[in-house]
């Protein structure tokens, strides 16, 4: 028995046409969604179309075989463009199967083109969002994909093929929302139309016109060289011209509009949310600082990788996509399918994924599917949602194959100019507005772009084009050809199975590698092993899983599971298995199948198997981390061949500039210090900093400090290089110590790495085991690189490779411990001297103690003194409620973790001060510190305190002391002094206060416990006892709306 399935009612003829506005269908179907729910139907075109949005069907849709991926509204209607192109190819079109395998995308830098255009425009230029990143995606698929240059952001205007897309687009979009008797009537559309088409036609044909002319020449691996030049290995079949013209349409199409969408997305939210923003920049500053980006770097992109995927998850470009159920040859069968044990669908009806309601399902999402909160999308958070939850590419056979070009071009552009530009929107009170065509995109959306501090035409030049051999412009999609050794060499086999050719192009590279060995390889693909695995040398497995078996690996893989008496004793192996844990449930399946079932068969792995994820965009690194660490020792043990190390690149300096030339910072000076505790032992300290006028801050505000290494760093390094004073010294030394941290304590690979070019053998021996003793003890005291190099003058070591053994300065957050209340001019803070841990070890005896970097750069200004420093805005959850009166304050620290809380405080007693009258919330404040001498703020306290802005508990975790007022103290830790306050707390909490905690780990976590331990005893006196799960859903939703933490 089926139900039904819901919908609005329908007209005669024209069906539901009345209910959607063809040139908005994407929001109309969505407002339908919120009407009928996650499932119903529309009268469309002739037949019931259905809509689903909901994780849970989708994931069914997605997860059963009988579903397949057909072309749909805007995509179909291109199908009168591009016949036999990717994406409109009717299901199980040979072309299409062949032409999946064959299409590499090989990335290039055309991001620089958009970084001049806008630095020469000025930062009073309006920047047309959606269109210049259109020019960049165009540019860059068109270059990469085909060797072809649009030149688009040397002209004023879009290039004429953009002009000829958007009106097919324009045309495929209105006709798809329109029955199709009336086309034939819009004559002057359809003379645009094919005017449009004609154009795209003939600048493919002659693009394929201009490759045969240079038949003779260099081959360039790209897809017009494997579509132009290349067989087919099956049918021994060259692709005919239409379809080579079809498939390079849909790729300039699809490969440009899809990810303009995305940046242009992830621009207009990143503008709209600071935090994301700070964070996102930050990062870059990190992981590249400021200079040329490297493909080492794509991969530590960590953040920016889960803002585009959050951008991709709220706005998804393509917007919606079709499925059928494929259940018989028959097409007009009368079979049909069940839906969730629920709804019926015929063969053949069409099923639409409305991609931005599953995007934003709470079921999948949580009850805050509806912000922008990237935190959701790392690595770690992306591979624990529910299945199928997030699709912007499509699902199955038909997935978007550009998918890991499109997130590593987007990845590249939005590092390159977020590390050159600041961005702020052109109208502040800008509004979405969303313009639909084949994608989704913003309309309206005008932006500025600055360049950042300390950059001029120069330094940006310089940043983009100084590429070495590790650059992004000399390595992205580099790929080499196979190289056989002599005829004397010894044979391998290499087997490859992928459906993209990036393992293939991996056993290419391998090839030449094993070249250099003394091996002859021969490559071929994983089917081809059948009943042909060599036993007399050995095999090299290259292996890729994404949501299936590689096509051409299939066979192989079936004739592992069934062949009875299978018998592979002999066979020597390894593999190296290519994945994406953007399909987390379904990572490395395949190398790993491959693998046991190898095993199982009596062949024997000479190395463990390798792995790489194309996510993090950095495929090469793996791959001869792999080789060096696992494939050719394994080699070495079984037949003696020497292990051939490179020795690796270093950065240079000499083109960048510190952190406090090149950040958004500004002077600020320092008007009074305090050294507030005598404690030798992280003392503590107030600082008073006036901020120039055109300089503000709120409550709960940080102030960014970029900090500077000592004259005792500089002293230390110029005695490692034996300089006599800095008037002396090279200027790549006076680099590195403006632009790298000098004191972190050294770890163990670091040690290591200074061990091996040690001259002597008994320093060698102590560095030794110096990293053995960090390894296994990391918070011991341990000496800085810089005090190494001094305790051991026979460690030989040039500039470049103490470079690449230290980190870039990074500024570092403070909370303002201010009220602008107080001083909208002034702000204070408030911090702790970061003091390392005492060096045990005899031989560094003589080393002075090392302090961190921020805390002790602080602690060494004077009054008059003036320093770079810049406002970042704070969380919103950790600042007092706007209306003081609204909801009681609960505020626990420990030692400087008391700097937000003062600034709070302050605010309270401002506000009391300038009206008596006025009637707060109460607020409360533990602290804790190790005894009354190390009490802060005080007498400050006491006299907010007596106003009534406050009333303070001090903890104090040594022997209890008594106070002034011959009160003892109590003694312990903050978290137990609220246990036994609870009868004070629980009242405060029924009133809807608000806890805000600062300090460590520790704290944070006891705070949590006995939180939930007041709950559940609360609980059992009003309503019964709460089991543990119980409890902790109440803390989940505790902490989404009244609980902050900011640690440190």
């Amino acid at each position: 028995m089926t139900t039904p399935i819901p919908g609005p009612p329908g007209w005669p003829i024209i069906g539901n046409l009345r209910d959607v506005d063809i040139n908005d269908t994407v929001r109309c179907f969505g407002d339908l969604a919120k009407t009928y729910g996650p499932i119903y139907k529309l009268h469309l075109g002739g037949d019931d179309r259905i809509f689903i949005s909901s994780q849970e069907l989708v994931n069914e849709v997605c997860t059963r075989k009988e579903f397949v991926k057909i072309p749909i509204g805007s995509l179909k209607q291109l199908q009168y463009v591009t016949p036999k192109g990717l994406f409109t190819a009717p299901h199980g079109q040979k072309e299409w199967g062949r032409l999946t395998e064959r299409s590499p995308p090989q990335m290039l830098d055309v991001a620089s083109q958009a970084v001049l255009r806008w630095a020469r425009a000025g930062e009073n230029n309006k920047i047309n969002v959606a269109e210049d990143f259109t020019r960049l995606t165009l540019d860059t698929i068109a270059l990469c994909a085909m060797d072809t240059r649009f030149n688009s952001f040397y002209k004023d205007d879009l290039d004429p093929f953009i002009e000829a897309m958007l009106t097919i687009l324009k045309e495929a979009q209105v006709r798809s929302s329109r029955p199709a008797f009336v086309t034939p009537f819009m004559r002057e559309a359809n003379q645009k139309f094919e005017d449009a088409i004609a154009y795209a036609r003939k600048v493919a044909a002659d693009v394929i016109a201009k490759r045969r002319a240079n038949a003779s020449g260099t081959q360039k691996k790209d897809l017009v060289d494997a579509m132009v030049n290349r067989t087919d290995p099956v049918t021994g079949k060259k692709l005919s011209d239409d379809v080579i013209i079809d498939n390079m349409i849909t790729f300039l199409i699809a490969g440009h509009e899809t990810t303009s969408g995305l940046l242009s997305f992830l621009f207009y939210l990143l503008m709209t949310h600071p935090e994301a923003y700070s964070n996102l920049q930050q990062e870059v500053d990190t992981v590249i600082g400021k200079g040329p980006i490297k493909v080492e770097h794509l991969g530590k992109l960590l953040y920016v990788k889960a803002s585009l995927r959050e951008a991709l998850r709220l706005h998804p470009p393509a917007a919606v996509w079709g499925v059928t159920p494929l259940l018989n040859d028959d097409k007009d069968s009368d079979e049909h399918i069940v839906l969730a044990n629920k709804w019926a669908i015929r063969q053949n009806q069409t099923v639409l994924v409305l991609t931005p309601g599953l995007h934003r399902d709470p079921a999948a999402f949580g009850d805050d599917a509806e912000e922008f909160k990237p935190e959701r999308m790392l690595d770690d958070s992306f591979q624990a949602l529910p299945k199928n939850c997030w699709k912007p590419f499509g699902n199955g056979t038909r997935v978007c194959i550009g998918s890991d070009f499109a997130l590593q071009e987007a990845i590249l552009a939005t590092a390159i100019l977020f590390q050159k530009f600041d961005f702020r929107l052109a109208d502040p009170d800008y509004k979405l507005v969303i313009r639909q065509t084949l994608t989704l995109k913003p309309h309206g959306l005008f932006m500025y772009a600055k360049l950042r501090d300390g950059i001029d035409s120069i330094s940006l030049q310089s940043g983009i084009f100084n590429t070495g051999s590790n650059s992004v412009s000399n390595r992205v999609g580099e790929v080499s050809n196979s190289v056989s050794g002599s005829k004397e060499s010894r044979p391998m086999s290499l087997f490859y199975g992928s459906n993209t050719e990036t393992a293939k192009g991996l056993a290419e590279r391998f090839a030449v590698s094993a070249s250099s060995r003394g091996f002859k390889c021969t490559i071929k693909t994983l089917d081809n092993a059948i009943n042909h695995i060599p036993t007399q040398h050995p095999v090299v497995f290259f292996v890729a899983s994404y949501e299936e078996h590689p096509d051409n690996g299939m066979k192989f893989i079936e004739w592992l599971q069934s062949s009875p008496g299978l018998n592979l004793e002999g066979v020597k192996y390894s593999i190296f298995g290519c994945g994406n844990r953007d399909w987390m449930h379904t990572y490395q399946v395949t190398p790993i199948l491959v693998d046991s079932l190898l095993q199982d068969r009596g062949a024997v792995s000479f190395a463990a198997r390798g792995a790489t994820d194309v996510s993090r965009g950095d495929i090469l690194g793996d791959f001869e981390s792999w080789q060096s660490e696992q494939l050719w020792p394994g080699i070495s043990y079984l037949f003696g061949e020497t292990i051939v190390s490179n020795e690796p690149d270093y950065l240079s300096l000499l083109d960048q500039k510190p952190a406090n030339e090149s950040s958004n910072g500004v002077q600020v000076e320092v008007i009074q210090v305090t050294k507030m505790t005598a404690a030798t032992d992280r003392p503590k300290y107030h600082m008073e900093i006036e901020l120039p006028k055109d300089v503000t801050y709120n409550v709960g505000d940080y102030l960014e400090v970029y900090p500077e290494n000592s004259e005792e760093d500089l002293k230390r390094l110029l005695q490692v290089f034996k300089i006599k004073d800095k008037e002396d010294a090279d200027p790549i030394i006076m680099a590195i110590f403006t632009r790298l941290e000098l004191n972190q304590p050294a770890t163990a690979n670091q040690i290591r790495k200074l061990s091996e070019t040690c001259a002597s053998i008994k320093d060698k021996v102590l560095l030794t085991d110096l990293a053995d003793e960090v390894s296994n003890s990391p918070q011991r005291g341990v000496p800085t690189v810089l005090q190494l190099l001094v305790a051991h003058p026979t460690i030989a070591i040039s500039p470049n490779q103490l470079v690449s053994l230290l980190p870039s300065i990074r500024s570092r957050p403070y909370s303002i411990s201010s009220s602008p209340a107080w001083s909208p001019t002034r702000c204070t803070l408030t911090w702790s001297l970061m003091d390392r841990p005492a060096l045990t070890d005899a031989r560094y005896k003589n080393e002075p103690p090392v302090v961190g970097l921020a805390s002790g750069f602080l602690a060494r200004l004077a009054p008059g003194d003036r320093f770079k420093a810049s406002v970042r805005p704070g969380k919103d959850r950790f600042r007092p409620p706007q209306d003081l009166s609204s909801a009681p304050m609960i505020m626990l620290c420990i030692g400087a973790g008391i700097a937000p809380f003062r600034g709070f405080i302050q605010h309270r007693a401002e506000a009391i001060r300038r009206d008596p009258s006025v009637s707060l919330a109460p607020a409360v404040l533990y602290v804790g510190c190790r005894s009354a001498q190390e009490k802060l703020y005080a007498g400050e306290l006491a006299e907010w305190e007596q106003k009534g802005a406050v009333k303070v508990r001090w903890v104090f975790s040594r022997p209890t002391s008594q106070g002034e007022s011959g009160v003892v103290a109590p003694q312990g830790y903050v978290q137990d002094q609220v246990w036994t306050d609870r009868a004070d707390v629980v009242p405060l909490w029924d009133e809807g206060a608000r806890v805000y905690v600062c300090g460590s780990r520790a704290l944070s976590q006891g705070v949590r416990d006995v939180v939930k331990r007041i709950y559940g005893d609360v609980a059992r006196s009003r309503c019964g006892p709460k089991d543990e799960e119980a409890v902790n859903e109440w803390w989940l939703d505790v902490i989404r709306e009244r609980y902050a933490v900011d640690m440190f």
